[in-house]
């Protein structure tokens, strides 16, 4: 194999490197933003079942405390 022949070997294995880390770089962090936003979400759904059942006991609340109309 000439000089010129290994240079153009080595360029290409390094960029092979260069491209596999970035991509795998990327799947990490996709990984990570991922578990966060699971994180995220789930305590936001947490929020809104609270949200929820707090509404619904002032709705029960207010159609007990008003006196019945007659008509």
């Amino acid at each position: 194999m000439t000089h010129r022949g290994l240079r153009i070997l080595v360029g290409a294995g390094c960029l092979y490197l260069v491209v596999l880390g970035f991509l795998i770089g990327m799947v990490v962090e996709r990984m990570r933003f991922d578990r966060q936003r699971a994180a995220v979400l789930q305590s936001l759904t947490a929020a809104q079942e609270r949200l929820h059942i707090h509404l619904m006991n002032l709705e029960r609340q207010a159609e007990f405390s008003q006196p019945t109309r007659s008509r």
